[in-house]
């Protein structure tokens, strides 16, 4: 029986690419970047839950790819955040 998606909700893989695009577009930001420290953490999370293949975690099915993209997306927004962590406490 095919899994029915519920209304208004995201999959793990849509979680994530999304966390991942907000995190790196506030990860150069010297004050909010600590926020999006945290959303790439998630979305790195969510990427690899997405990618899970069980898919044991959630009734809907997730995006694999979209999960890919967000785990990506999210390990640039740390490298991001620890430069620029490391330059603005240089200052």
């Amino acid at each position: 029986m095919p899994r029915k998606k519920p209304s208004g909700s995201m999959d793990l893989g849509t979680r994530s690419l999304v966390l991942g695009v907000g995190s790196l577009a506030l990860s150069w930001v010297p004050i909010l970047n600590i926020v999006a420290f945290l959303a790439a953490l998630m979305a790195v999370a969510f990427g690899l839950l997405a990618r899970w293949p069980t898919g044991w975690l959630t009734n809907e099915d997730p995006d694999p790819r979209r999960g890919l993209t967000g785990v990506v997306l999210g390990g640039i927004a740390i490298v991001v955040f620890v430069v620029t962590a490391v330059r603005y406490s240089a200052l």
